[in-house]
């Protein structure tokens, strides 16, 4: 059985091609805040999925999925809160493997 240590740098690995999968089908919606979710997003899926990613890279993307949160909730947009919630539950749980 592998160790715990493998298996957690193997989900982080999935993830990330997760992540870049996903960052290819971003809500088409406008505005800085969303543009700055967007270039964070892209900026954590970059890259390779074999990359060890520190957890200091998470709380800025975390802060920009916030905002754009925040942004879609006070703009109107329920399906661009429910995306952006779910970015950023998914980062917490990866920076849970980080720590």
């Amino acid at each position: 059985m592998a160790g715990t240590s493998d298996l957690l740098t193997t989900a982080r690995q999935e993830h990330l091609k997760y992540y870049a999968a996903l960052s290819r089908h971003l809500p088409d919606l406008e505005g800085e805040v969303i543009a700055a979710a967007h270039d964070a997003i892209r900026g954590l899926a970059a890259p390779a999925p074999d990359t060890h990613l520190p957890s200091s890279v998470y709380p800025p993307v975390l802060e920009a999925l916030a905002a754009a949160v925040e942004y879609c909730e006070f703009t109107g947009h329920p399906e661009g809160v429910r995306y952006y919630r779910y970015w950023h539950a998914l980062l917490v749980a990866d920076q849970a493997l980080c720590d």
